[in-house]
């Protein structure tokens, strides 16, 4: 394993070359420094005879890479490679399997269509590519010398997680405050969490930001410390929001999940990371998912929504959540009224449900009391519990399953079937008992 960086020989790049070598010093890996020629000739000549027209370079490349070994005391491998800067950055950090790829730029350097190297090489990569603007704030906290301040950007998704893994490296290789940051539509957010629309589009009602906040900390990477995790309630993408925080919070490294699109994807859907690669003042660490993403480990689930009708399958839906939630779980135990009638009176029938709601007990795995809360829906039983479910962070959803014939389950449908085919957590029907 090594750190890769790509250097201009330019004497401009060399702070942003000794942050590769502290850096690769922190993590006691080899530097691999990485020029590739922009002579015309240097594909056919390099690994022939001839190679001796690209001496000039090869000799600067060199003392560059004797100058960082000085720096660090670290082993430096000069690489000199030749055709398009980003095919031969990204061949070396794969071969490499490289801890991160390191290149310098500008914030605005490129409007381009296509972007910049960096832009290109950070889309494409399969390591994390590290964009260094003001190097010296990073090559000042490798050197002991300061607190790094890093923001990420995350959601829940598997590039989310990569970019949050990338922080927990970075704060284990020096005093850093690590700030995790998801940026939200209220609006959008409280559609989602079934809550009434917000007064105000910049601000969250608490139980939808304390839903999020729940969200980020079960996501966490296992090795994350000390972060502090944050909801930024705002409208418009978050891109702009995360470069706007991140200069106004001091902050001098931004790390963000790079998702594979293609260009023509990321231009059609935009793209967070490109966004904030193009705009940020600061440093940005673009992290690929891994590819071969470790296996989830079972975990019991510590909450549980449990949707009841009353009835004897209900009853076995409650035990077996009791059962399976783990020890200091919490289980919602929700009933979900139709649509009221013209005729009914909706307020007793309230009562009622209510009523056989505080009736309902059940005990866990050990014989204690489960600790239940519970709810009172109304309006279609399958978006309700589904929007519970994602208001309280759950687990695992369990539902009574009834039998149906065929026919009814193709042209009524079944709520358990429903939930089953749209809910983003497992969901466990546990049948009624055969007579």
């Amino acid at each position: 394993m090594a750190i890769v960086f790509g250097t201009t020989l330019r004497p401009e790049n060399q702070p942003a070359a000794d942050v590769a070598a502290l850096l690769a010093k922190r993590l006691n890996v080899t530097l691999r420094l990485v020029h590739v020629s922009e002579d015309p000739r240097a594909p056919v000549v390099l690994g022939t005879d001839e190679e001796h027209i690209l001496g000039p370079v090869r000799s600067t490349l060199n003392q560059e890479a004797a100058r960082l070994h000085a720096l660090a005391g670290i082993v430096v491998h000069p690489h000199l490679a030749a055709g398009a800067v980003v095919t031969a950055l990204l061949s070396v950090a794969q071969w490499e399997l490289a801890a991160a790829l390191i290149v310098g730029s500008s914030p605005g350097s490129s409007r381009s269509l296509l972007g910049d190297t960096a832009e290109r090489v950070s889309r494409k990569s399969l390591v994390p590519v590290i964009t260094l603007r003001e190097p010296e704030r990073l090559s000042a906290w490798l050197r002991g010398e300061r607190t790094l301040r890093v923001l990420v950007g995350a959601d829940v998704g598997r590039a989310a997680t990569a970019a949050r893994t990338f922080g927990a490296l970075l704060g284990k290789l020096g005093a850093c405050e690590i700030e995790v940051v998801t940026v939200v539509s209220p609006r959008e957010i409280h559609a989602h969490l079934g809550l009434p629309p917000p007064a105000d589009d910049h601000v969250l009602a608490q139980e939808a930001e304390a839903a999020l906040v729940r969200d980020l900390a079960r996501s966490a990477p296992s090795d994350e410390r000390a972060t502090a995790l944050r909801v930024l309630p705002a409208r418009g993408g978050a891109d702009a929001h995360l470069v706007s925080l991140a200069d106004k919070g001091n902050f001098d490294i931004v790390i963000v999940g790079q998702r594979r699109h293609s260009i023509l994807e990321q231009l059609w859907y935009s793209s967070v990371a490109r966004g904030v690669l193009r705009s940020a003042p600061v440093s940005v660490a673009c992290v690929p998912p891994p590819i071969d993403a470790p296996r989830p480990s079972f975990r019991p689930p510590r909450v549980v929504v449990v949707g009841t009708d009353f009835t004897e399958v209900g009853d076995r839906a409650l035990i077996q959540a009791a059962g399976i939630a783990s020890e200091g779980g919490t289980i919602h135990l929700a009933h979900v009224m139709g649509p009221p009638s013209a005729l009914a009176d909706v307020q007793k029938l309230r009562e009622q449900a209510w009523y056989a709601l505080t009736k309902l007990s059940a005990c866990d795995a050990a014989g204690r009391p489960a600790t239940l809360e519970r709810h009172i829906l109304e309006g279609n039983p399958a978006d309700q519990l589904l929007t519970l479910a994602t208001r309280v962070t759950a687990d695992l959803i369990v539902l009574g399953a009834r039998s149906h014939s065929p026919l009814a389950r193709a042209v009524l449908g079944s709520v358990a079937q429903s939930i089953a085919e749209r809910a983003t957590m497992p969901v466990l029907l546990v049948p009624r008992v055969a007579t």
